[in-house]
């Protein structure tokens, strides 16, 4: 790859990758250029599966919806990370803006026209949406204007974004209030993850880990698609919908959780890992390899509250709850070979799931 003149050689990519992307006591991922914020390290294809099944689920389609809350997320985040880049109309300057989509993994850019019609080409895009929301985001703060935006995939390693200039006065997005307990993380090394066993970059294109595409995607992005897509959402209508119980979220809310978390546990069950457990000691080595080395947080404590397998764990700090629960019942449903319930609190000082038998098991 080349900005200029300025060659920047996979290797370096490579180490800026590991320098950017930071562990943390509670099993999050820190992003070291942006805040700091949570990030989730997920597998292109998961991510891809994530999208469908909650579009089957809720019978609605997310396109529109992702695009706008990843924008809006890119907008918050240069904002409070008070990044200073880019700037002007042409993005083959953009080199701090282009280093992070590819330390990011979500693809490349460049442009096409730049008439009343901006048309630029989106190279191995992530996600359609959530890239054409992004790169609106980067040219608004480029350029100082607000922009409209649409986009066509060209074929399955591009597509095209179009953008024009908006006369429409957006007021700039504010910080989102978590709905559950988080503890600030506390940047820590990580030992025995082998984090970034096997990375690989694909010039200029993105990184791989083991082969398989894999991306950081934001906390807040997440937050914000919710927003966008809760005053839409009716009912459940695929999937389970008494799996998982939500204390203390309201219930619109709570059916779009329940949405992520069956889409999560039916992707991590089909997926067939071996999951032994033969005292709760265990679960502390299924945190770390199924949650922690994803960003999605680690088990602080666990105990057992039944006969049958039956396990109540508690946690300080998580990506989203959802996602949590959503892998934590798949461990346990290949753990135990039985279907499960979820049920999620949280209190002042941390938040806690209790996993049980989906249907009653009797002794005789």
């Amino acid at each position: 790859m080349s900005f200029f003149g300025k060659k920047i050689s996979d290797e370096s990519l490579v180490s800026g990758i590991k320098k950017r992307w930071l562990t943390s006591n509670c099993g999050l991922i820190l992003d070291s250029k942006r805040i700091f914020h949570p990030v989730w390290r997920v597998d292109s294809i998961l991510f891809d599966d994530f999208l469908s099944g909650i579009e089957r689920r809720s019978g609605l389609s997310l396109g529109r919806r992702l695009a706008h809350a990843s924008s809006e997320s890119e907008e918050w985040i240069s904002i409070v990370s008070k990044n200073s880049f880019p700037k002007g109309r042409n993005p083959d300057r953009w080199k701090n803006t282009r280093l992070d989509w590819l330390e990011r993994g979500i693809g490349n850019f460049e442009l096409l026209d730049d008439g009343d019609e901006i048309r630029f080409l989106v190279k191995y895009p992530l996600n359609g949406p959530l890239c054409s929301g992004v790169f609106t985001a980067n040219w608004e703060r480029a350029t100082g204007k607000r922009h409209r935006f649409r986009w066509n995939h060209n074929n399955i390693e591009s597509l095209i974004l179009m953008i024009s200039e908006d006369d429409m006065k957006i007021p700039q997005p504010s910080r989102i209030s978590l709905p559950w307990f988080y503890e600030k993380p506390i940047v820590s090394q990580s030992k025995g993850l082998d984090f970034w066993d096997s990375l690989d970059v694909e010039s200029g294109k993105f990184w791989s880990i083991m082969g398989r595409r894999f991306a950081m995607i934001n906390q807040d992005l997440i937050l914000r698609f919710e927003d966008y897509f809760l005053p839409y959402l009716e009912e459940i209508h695929e999937g389970r919908k008494d799996s998982f119980i939500w204390v203390g979220v309201d219930k619109k809310r709570s059916l779009l959780w329940t949405i992520f978390s069956d889409t999560i546990r039916e992707i991590f069950y089909n997926q067939k890992h071996h999951i032994l457990i033969s005292e709760n000691t265990d679960w502390a080595y299924v945190s770390k390899r199924h949650l922690e080395r994803q960003g999605l947080g680690k088990i602080d404590s666990v105990s057992s509250i039944d006969e049958f397998g039956g396990i109540e764990i508690s946690f300080s700090s998580c990506y989203h709850p959802a996602i949590f629960s959503g892998i934590m019942s798949g461990c346990w449903e290949r753990a135990n070979g039985r279907s499960v319930k979820c049920n999620f609190s949280y209190g002042k000082n941390s938040n806690t799931i209790k996993l049980v038998s989906m249907n009653e098991i009797y002794l005789d």
